[in-house]
């Protein structure tokens, strides 16, 4: 969701943003199917310990024992940093300078030495079938991704633009080609630097966030992609 969706509520607050963060969904998938269910219906809908016992017949302790699992697999070590859309901009800029530089060097410098990578193409494009991780593999993949060829202007249709945008509570690049936004990255910027990278490009999971760009209001494109 693009920043400033109603969905958010009118406070948008930092609970808000976070609760439908892709940092946070990625890191769900951290846990076991039985962490996720106890963590869920005990944070986002409040239900006491001894009803989400009953409901996975196991006992009210071991239901406690669970959640506290759930909460130190959930931790996060690094302190992220809170952006305005000034902010994002710098960030995003950044990022995409290095990404079409074809020199890792810039990419690495930019990214925490365990930062990961993931991508979702959907059926549509060719991406990730697992999580990169490390700052050399990363830089690498993104060299080769942001270099530009013939295959991937058509693909888009033509030349794509580029804008810097908040996207799920984090700084993030948008990628649009005949008004229709074909690409989202979106970056978790820490204290430490980008320590992950998440990259959509699947149609279907961008319908919302280009219902969302007919009436959004980006600010000026980014330096040319290609």
């Amino acid at each position: 969701m693009l920043a400033g969706d109603p969905m958010l509520g009118p406070a948008d607050t930092v609970e808000q943003r976070e609760s439908v963060s892709i940092a946070m969904l990625t890191l769900m998938e951290r846990l076991t199917a039985k962490e996720r269910v106890v963590y869920v219906l005990r944070e986002a809908f409040g239900y006491p310990h001894h009803e989400i016992a009953d409901l996975l017949d196991i006992t009210e302790s071991n239901c406690q024992q669970v959640y506290r699992r759930a909460k130190q697999h959930l931790a996060v070590e690094r302190a992220r940093i809170e952006v305005d859309e000034a902010a994002a901009r710098v960030i995003v800029a950044e990022f995409l300078t290095a990404a079409i530089s074809g020199r890792t060097d810039k990419l690495v410098r930019l990214l925490t030495d365990d930062a990961t990578i993931i991508g979702d193409g959907g059926a549509f494009y060719a991406t990730l079938n697992r999580p990169l991780v490390g700052a050399e593999r990363i830089a690498q993949f993104l060299r080769l991704a942001f270099k530009p060829s013939d295959a991937k202007r058509d693909r888009f249709g033509g030349k794509p633009t580029a804008f810097a945008a908040i996207v799920n509570g984090r700084p993030a690049l948008v990628v649009v080609a005949e008004d229709r936004i074909v690409g989202v990255v979106v970056l978790e910027a820490t204290v430490d630097g980008i320590a992950a990278v998440h990259a959509h490009a699947n149609p279907d999971k961008l319908a919302y966030a280009n219902r969302q760009w007919a009436t959004y209001a980006p600010g000026a494109p980014l330096p040319d992609l290609w």
